[in-house]
């Protein structure tokens, strides 16, 4: 098997190509690797794979309300198939058992992308006893979350309690600055449409859990690791367009940071790492799930946040784009996995060199 620091390194290279030209990930990525201390990708796979155990739950929140000033009902895209796909990664390859966690409104859609994913729909205990069942049946739940910091605060330490989670992972989620003010990457305030994950991840690290953050633009949970970059390279980091002035550059961190150009892109990179750390190639879906999860998203009302279009692509990138990203972590886990390049071919060449001059 290759060295899972250098397959770790073209991992994060892959998910870090600013296609989508936002012209920030460059300076979130170099920030967030200097308090990481290794590739974001294998700091995360490491940690959860210390953190779960076959049978515990994995908390996994996602969502982010677009457009909520015309209705809180619409959803971005980003956010939702990675936190779909990377449960299933954790499933398969730690045996966790997903709680999703996700405004009530979107919850019609979050469902449908973890059925893409190949979960079934049940409440966190069926989930739970379907992971123990003799025949097999795997299942994930989707709560809601509240938007009130107050119930966020209640409501995150009876999740605690009840489910002793392994691991909270936050994904594509509005988190909060200084001033306790949300912001969308325009700078304006959509606090009020926000379920307030801050608070379990506040309580999940005074508690010992492990935490990971995965955002692409800077205003996501997690990004308070690498605040100060954030303020000072992302458009609106520093003053913002709403009357808070007080910048979108949240406070919140996480125990560990992936940054992404798309943040499906680094759930699909955590998957792809446990992949090669575990040898176990199907913990990363195929382009088919792919497809197929991005499409149950869409069809559930999901929407492109650059576009606004009701469609199967991402931050204005189209279905086939992160299809191709998909092909090519695949190619990465089964060239780590099972070496078939030039290297591994050099000592057979040699051989035959060899017994020809004899």
């Amino acid at each position: 098997m290759s060295d899972p620091i250098v397959v770790a390194e073209d991992i994060d290279r892959l998910i870090t190509l600013d296609i989508n030209r936002r012209g920030v990930i460059r300076a979130l990525y170099q920030a967030a690797r200097a308090r990481i201390g290794s590739p974001l990708v294998l700091a995360a796979a490491r940690a959860l794979i210390q953190a779960i155990s076959p049978g515990d739950v994995v908390l996994i929140a996602t969502g982010w309300p677009d457009r909520p000033w015309i209705t809180p009902d619409i959803g971005e895209l980003d956010g939702p198939p990675g936190a779909a796909l990377l449960a299933r990664s954790l499933h398969r390859a730690l045996g966790a058992v997903p709680i999703f966690l996700i405004e009530d409104e979107l919850r019609p859609a979050m469902r449908a992308a973890a059925r893409g994913a190949g979960f079934a729909i049940l409440s966190p205990e069926q989930a739970i006893a379907a992971f123990r069942s003799p025949a097999p049946l795997h299942a994930a739940a989707v709560l809601g979350f509240p938007r009130d910091p107050v119930k966020a605060e209640a409501v995150a330490l009876r999740l605690l309690e009840t489910y002793r989670p392994g691991a909270v992972v936050v994904i594509e989620k509005g988190s909060a600055n200084e001033k306790g003010v949300i912001h969308n990457a325009r700078g304006m305030d959509t606090t009020a449409y926000m379920a307030r994950v801050d608070e379990l991840v506040r309580i999940a690290r005074q508690r010992g859990i492990v935490t990971i953050g995965i955002g692409d633009g800077g205003n996501e949970v997690g990004m308070g690791l690498i605040a100060d970059a954030v303020r000072r390279y992302v458009p609106f980091g520093a003053l913002c367009a709403c009357p808070c002035r007080g910048g979108l550059a949240p406070v919140q961190p996480t125990d560990y940071l992936v940054t992404a150009s798309v943040s499906n892109w680094g759930a699909y990179g955590i998957a792809a790492c446990l992949a090669v750390l575990r040898a176990c190639p199907d913990a990363l879906h195929d382009q088919e799930t792919e497809r197929r999860t991005l499409r149950e998203a869409a069809d559930a009302g999901l929407i492109d946040g650059n576009t606004g279009y009701v469609d199967p692509g991402a931050d204005g990138l189209p279905d086939s784009v992160h299809v191709a990203v998909v092909t090519l972590l695949n190619q990465i886990v089964a060239n780590a996995l099972f070496p078939t390049g030039l290297a591994s071919q050099q000592p057979a060449q040699k051989k035959q060199k060899e017994v020809k001059v004899q």
